[in-house]
């Protein structure tokens, strides 16, 4: 991951934490956390919906899409959009959130399960991440091409942790 994306991360979990908001990441930056190799595009997480408040204020200077209810690209959700010093960071509001199937067009639920999440490490900033399977699964409904890659790195991944138990 670049400097950017450690800097970026280290300011978020600092305000975050501050404001005693609990989030999951996701997305590509949780594959890259798992083990996956693709280059970061931005930094893609969840918050509960009423956390909201605690930090918009703090993060003001940095909305480049304000807090709304976005439906487009396969999602159904409500996000607002930071950039941090050249950095994306997208963050969404858990409740209601949607997915697009890319196979048949039908939409399902994107359950975020906070207390499930998986404490990864990356350059000394620890980060509560979706668990591996809900993030293939809900990958697999999107079926993009950056989540096919996902994929196919996580499940090599697995594969080999189960070869080490």
């Amino acid at each position: 991951m670049s400097e950017k994306v450690k800097q970026a991360l280290c300011w978020l979990k600092n305000l975050l934490e501050n404001e005693q908001v609990t989030y999951q990441m996701v997305g590509g930056l949780a594959a890259r956390l798992h083990g996956g190799q693709r280059e970061i595009a931005d930094i893609d997480l969840y918050i509960h919906n009423h956390d909201a408040n605690k930090i918009l204020p703090h993060v003001k200077p940095f909305i480049s899409k304000p807090l709304a209810h976005h439906m487009e690209y396969g999602w159904d959700l409500e996000y607002f959009q930071l950039i941090y010093h050249g950095q994306k960071i997208e963050i969404g509001l858990s409740q209601n959130t949607k997915i697009q199937s890319h196979k048949d067009g039908s939409w399902h639920p994107l359950e975020i399960h906070f207390s499930e999440s998986i404490y990864k490490t990356y350059q000394g900033i620890e980060l509560p991440v979706m668990p591996v399977q809900q993030l293939i699964e809900y990958k697999g409904i999107l079926a993009r091409e950056v989540d096919q890659i996902d994929i196919k790195e996580l499940i090599l991944i697995t594969s080999g942790d189960h070869l080490h138990d």
